[in-house]
């Protein structure tokens, strides 16, 4: 640390007055920082992706096959981008960057989802498929090397493995979105019991959106809440009332250049100030 490299070049008397925590606080904040505008703009290239993801018409998929091009874009501009910055950073905090994108990539991905109005179950089988290989990328990017892309045909991808904590948060966050997607595949006689079994925790309105997303009626919403344990009454009204992801979730593509922005300039205020503390510090050891 600079602090300590100071006190070992100068007198004993000076030694108890170098203190500079104010500036490593400073420090560490412009980093926090510096690696959340990272990861805003890498989700800021995935905006077109997430479009797209939504613009597809999901109810009417009859048949499963590769990845979908919404996919492979993301794929296109996310690992270079991983590539480029980590030749750049200190393994901490690169680590810190994969665990933040990873973390707002699932985020937004759910989210996604939720807005659909309706998923087929060709479908849902399509987007396991799409969640596989996007959860397979997300858990190489701690290990992601130039020239290597999961499963980019005639490339060799690192054999390194990714952190064992890292790998764990990611296979989680997934589990959620792929639940979410298996549920909606369910046949709905038997939704009521593989929900409770799939879904540990879930709640009404949880089973409500997979409900919506399966394209059931409001009175078999109803029926079905009731068979859940809600109170019929409250069970008419939430089926009437139904669940919509744009109501629930803010609008992604907004929040994510308001944010990026006001990360931006934040950044740029914290670094200015730190290089102007330490010209001040040279200036007084001259």
């Amino acid at each position: 640390a600079l602090e300590d490299l100071i006190r070992d070049t100068i007198d004993d008397d000076y030694k108890s007055q170098i203190d500079m925590s104010g500036t490593q606080e400073i420090f560490h904040d412009v980093t926090a920082k510096s690696i959340r505008v990272l990861v805003s703009g890498l989700e800021s290239r995935n905006e077109n992706a997430f479009k797209s993801m939504a613009s597809t018409n999901w109810s009417s998929f009859s048949v499963v096959g590769e990845e979908s091009n919404y996919v492979r874009f993301m794929h296109n501009e996310i690992q270079p981008f991983v590539v480029s910055i980590r030749s750049l950073m200190p393994s901490s905090y690169f680590r810190s960057f994969c665990d933040k994108f990873a973390t707002a990539f699932a985020s937004a991905y759910y989210d996604s989802l939720i807005r659909q109005k309706r998923i087929s179950e060709a479908g849902t089988q399509q987007l396991l498929l799409d969640v596989y290989n996007l959860k397979t990328l997300l858990l190489k990017l701690p290990v992601m090397e130039k020239g290597t892309t999961p499963n980019s045909p005639g490339k060799k991808a690192s054999t390194t493995i990714a952190p064992a904590m890292y790998t764990k948060m990611v296979s989680n966050m997934f589990k959620r979105i792929e639940t979410l997607l298996k549920l909606v595949g369910t046949p709905q006689e038997l939704l009521i019991d593989v929900f409770a079994t799939q879904w540990v925790g879930g709640t009404a309105l949880d089973l409500q959106t997979v409900m919506t997303l399966k394209g059931m009626k409001r009175n078999e919403q109803a029926a079905m809440l009731e068979k859940f344990g809600v109170d019929p009454v409250a069970a008419l009204k939430g089926a009437t009332s139904g669940v919509s992801g744009s109501t629930i979730m803010n609008e992604h593509v907004q929040a994510l250049q308001e944010k990026s922005s006001d990360m931006a300039a934040k950044v740029n205020s914290d670094l200015f100030q730190m290089r102007a503390k330490v010209d001040d510090f040279r200036r007084a050891f001259r």
